[in-house]
C-alpha cells in the first residue's frame, strides 16, 4: 500500500538515505505542489516555498523522528508554510476566509456532472461550488480531487473526523439547493 511505501521511504530518509528521500520527494511533490496552488495562485512562489519545506525536512529528520502518517504530514506542513506565508506577507487579512477562491476547473467533470455536452449545468456547478464558505470548498476539494479520506482530511486540516463529515454534508446540502443541480446529487 502507498501508506506502507511512504513510511519505508521516511524511515530510510531518517537513516540518511538520499535516495530514499529522492523518491519520497518524487511521490508527493506533485500532490502538494496542487494542493498549495489552490491556495496561493504562483506557481513560482509555491515552488520555492515547496522546496524550502523539502529541504527543511531533510536538514531536520532527526528532530522529526517517526511519522505514522507520511503523506497528511507533509500536507499538513505544505498547508501550514502557504498559511505562514500568508500571514508573514500580509496578502489576506484571515488564514481561510479571505483565501481567494481556488482558480481551478473544479473538476465538476470527474466530481459530479457525467454529461460533458451541458455546459449550463458545468457553470451553475462551479458557481455553486465557489459560492461554498472556503473551509466547505477546501474540504471538498481535498475529498473528492485529491481522493484524500475523511481521517486524512481530519489530520491535515487537525480538525476532528466528524467535523469533516459535517462539512461534506454542509457542503453537499447547500448544492442540492440549488434549483438545477438537484438531481445531480440526488441521492
Amino acid at each position: 500500500m502507498m501508506t506502507e511505501k511512504l513510511i519505508a521511504l521516511w524511515e530510510g530518509t531518517l537513516r540518511g538515505n538520499e535516495r530514499d528521500y529522492a523518491q519520497l520527494h518524487a511521490k508527493l511533490y506533485p500532490k502538494l505542489f496542487v494542493f498549495t496552488t489552490r491556495m496561493l495562485d504562483d506557481d513560482d512562489l509555491v515552488n520555492d516555498l515547496l522546496q524550502d519545506l523539502f529541504i527543511k525536512f531533510w536538514e531536520n529528520r532527526e528532530k522529526i523522528g517517526t511519522i505514522r502518517n507520511v503523506e497528511a504530514y507533509f500536507y499538513r506542513s505544505a498547508r501550514s508554510i502557504v498559511l505562514n506565508h500568508i500571514r508573514l506577507t500580509k496578502h489576506r487579512e484571515t488564514k481561510l476566509t479571505l483565501m481567494p477562491a481556488p482558480s481551478l476547473v473544479f473538476s465538476a467533470e470527474e466530481i459530479m456532472v457525467s454529461n460533458e455536452s451541458d455546459s449550463l449545468m458545468k457553470q451553475q456547478m462551479v458557481t455553486a461550488l465557489n459560492s461554498l464558505p472556503a473551509k466547505q470548498r477546501e474540504i471538498l476539494t481535498m475529498r473528492f480531487y485529491d481522493e484524500l479520506s475523511y481521517p486524512q482530511i481530519a489530520d491535515i486540516l487537525k480538525i476532528r473526523y466528524q467535523s469533516v463529515i459535517n462539512h461534506v454534508y454542509r457542503a453537499v446540502q447547500t448544492l442540492r439547493q440549488v434549483s438545477d443541480l438537484s438531481s445531480v446529487y440526488a441521492a
